[in-house]
């Protein structure tokens, strides 16, 4: 849900992310330290426990002085110039990690490992874009995938919505058999689009079927006049870079924008296996 605030002279887009309790500054123009006030007023308004800004660079200091930390980094975001995500936490508890450690190993042993190339072949399956009544079959995936999920992929119900309000999913499919999805998540607005709910059968692994579907999303997104891509990543810091580029997506020789912003060493282990 999109709103803009007005304040000091500086205009500012924000997505309220109810379900993941967060606001997300997702654009703004001026001096971004002088509506920090109204921000964190309306993020306390909506119970959120966690703020992001989608920082331009010569607002990093200004921020960090503000206590937001960095969490990750978007190449091109602002008209081809970079955004730094940083962010300040309202609560304790979604602060804390338990993992620290543990993520920090886990992505330098993924370093160490030489990355996989994808094969140039298309797999034998059926790749399309997701019709409404593989909303189902779509949830089943989920479930099967995911033991826990930031928004709530598992509701069919859910991913109907998703898909009527500018969300669009490709699937590929082992004859009636939906087995690999992945969607962007599209800003009309702001002419970005996230990609997101990437989920591959675990005996189907292998095949670098999401770079397949990323790939065709991609090209759809250039169809609507999108251009800016990126990956918001529930995992490590810089953490999913290590993840895609040892999943083989380099197609066309280079990687998708991404995002990484840790929330967990559970999801950063799924997304090792299931890429």
């Amino acid at each position: 849900m999109l709103k803009s605030i007005k304040s000091n002279g500086v205009t500012a887009v924000l997505d309220h992310d109810g379900f993941n309790k967060r606001i997300r500054v997702v654009r703004y123009d001026g001096a971004i330290e002088k509506a920090l006030p109204d921000i964190v007023a309306a993020a306390r308004e909506e119970d959120a426990e966690k703020i992001i800004v989608y920082t331009k660079q010569h607002d990093e200091a200004v921020l960090a002085q503000q206590l937001f930390v960095p969490e990750g980094f978007l190449k091109g975001y602002y008209l081809g110039h970079p955004a730094c995500v940083m962010v300040r936490y309202l609560t304790e508890n979604r602060r804390r990690t338990h993992s620290y450690i543990e993520e920090q190993e886990m992505i330098e042993a993924l370093y160490r490992i030489a990355p996989r190339l994808r094969s140039d072949n298309t797999p034998a399956f059926t790749m399309r874009k997701a019709e409404t009544n593989d909303m189902y079959q779509l949830s089943m995936l989920y479930k099967k995938v995911f033991r826990t999920y930031p928004t709530p992929v598992f509701d069919p119900a859910y991913i109907e919505k998703t898909m009527n309000t500018n969300t669009m999913y490709y699937v590929m499919l082992d004859h009636d058999r939906l087995i690999s999805a992945a969607s962007a998540e599209i800003n009309p607005e702001l002419g970005h689009a996230e990609i997101t709910d990437c989920a591959v059968l675990p005996e189907y692994r292998g095949h670098s079927l999401t770079s397949f579907l990323i790939e065709a999303l991609e090209k759809e997104m250039a169809e609507e006049n999108i251009f800016h891509v990126f990956s918001l990543a529930r995992a490590a810091s810089f953490g999913m870079n290590a993840v895609l580029y040892h999943s083989g997506y380099q197609y066309g020789g280079r990687l998708i924008n991404n995002c990484y912003i840790a929330e967990g060493l559970e999801n950063m282990n799924i997304w090792c296996k299931h890429l």
